[in-house]
């Protein structure tokens, strides 16, 4: 048996892209060739690595074994390869990350094309998504580093606090509410434009209203901040969202804040590491730059 480089980087790029016409291209190389390199590489091991689902290739037990070994050993081949560059500097690869919708949207993004044009032969693939499906990408291998708002129990996960983020309950700027403090009684019987289940966003406001004996009657849900936002301007309820999602239309006066008394909405953002996955001197220096260029402050 002589399982190639080149196979372990197909099967990792199939893995990650969970189709083979898109991890061809990220891997170079046309589709027939890059199926015929899983196929060559599932005969020599005698086993099979994926199932399908509708359009999607998902790693089976076989694969999700053999994913965490074969990063290994391209990250390794990939240090040797630093090692002897000419300037040990140069910063090169391809970066996958995955974070939860504000973090992405409102931090990451920009500051992924920052990081790209200070170093034009790195690539970080970020992938946005709720934070239960971010913790998904990072156990699966499919991220080396996630980003999220709610909370991770997941014992194979590293688990550090990263930045702070403050959420704001909104709403209609002719809303009874609007611009107000008031006992968490007073909107016991609002109705709520929410975040779906398995957002950070959704769950953090949830527990917090939990401890108030309040229980939210949850009359929309949207997958977007932009969705809840134009929500909330057509009269539909009271809204919660990152104060970072909300600024400009707070600045137009498109809506107005409430606070709640006795309410803690200051909430940790969570940097997520598979504690199996050494990290790579991309990472690292995407973590360093970001914290710089986000200008977060440290977190005890």
């Amino acid at each position: 048996m002589r399982i190639t480089l080149k196979q372990l980087m197909i099967f990792e790029a199939v893995a990650r892209q969970g189709q083979v016409a898109k991890a061809a291209a990220r891997v170079n190389l046309s589709a027939p060739a890059t199926s015929m390199a899983l196929s060559e590489l599932e005969r020599q091991l005698d086993a099979r690595l994926f199932e399908r689902i509708g359009n999607k290739l998902q790693l089976n037990s076989q694969g999700a074994m053999l994913l965490p070994l074969a990063t290994t050993v391209l990250q390794q081949v990939e240090a040797i390869e630093q090692a002897f560059t000419p300037s040990a500097t140069v910063l090169a690869g391809t970066l996958n990350v995955s974070a939860s919708n504000t973090i992405g949207n409102f931090l990451l993004a920009k500051a992924a094309v920052a990081f790209c044009q200070l170093h034009p032969d790195a690539n970080v693939e970020l992938n946005i998504d709720n934070s239960l499906h971010v913790v998904r990408d990072v156990t699966e291998f499919r991220a080396e580093l996630g980003f999220i708002e709610g909370y991770c129990l997941d014992s194979r996960i590293e688990v550090t606090t990263w930045h702070h983020d403050q959420l704001k309950i909104f709403c209609h700027p002719a809303h009874l509410l609007a611009g107000k403090t008031v006992q968490p009684q007073e909107i016991s019987n609002a109705a709520w434009v929410l975040r779906e289940e398995g957002s950070g966003t959704r769950e953090y406001f949830v527990n917090a209203a939990n401890k108030l004996n309040l229980r939210p009657e949850v009359r929309f849900t949207f997958p977007t901040p932009d969705a809840i936002k134009q929500a909330v301007k057509q009269g539909a309820g009271l809204g919660v969202l990152s104060a970072l999602t909300i600024e400009k239309e707070l600045n137009r006066k498109e809506i107005n804040t409430v606070e709640v008394a006795g309410m803690t909405l200051e909430r940790p953002f969570y940097l997520l590491r598979h504690k199996h996955h050494s990290i790579s001197p991309l990472a690292q220096a995407f973590i360093e730059f970001c914290a710089n260029f986000l200008r977060l402050q440290p977190t005890s």
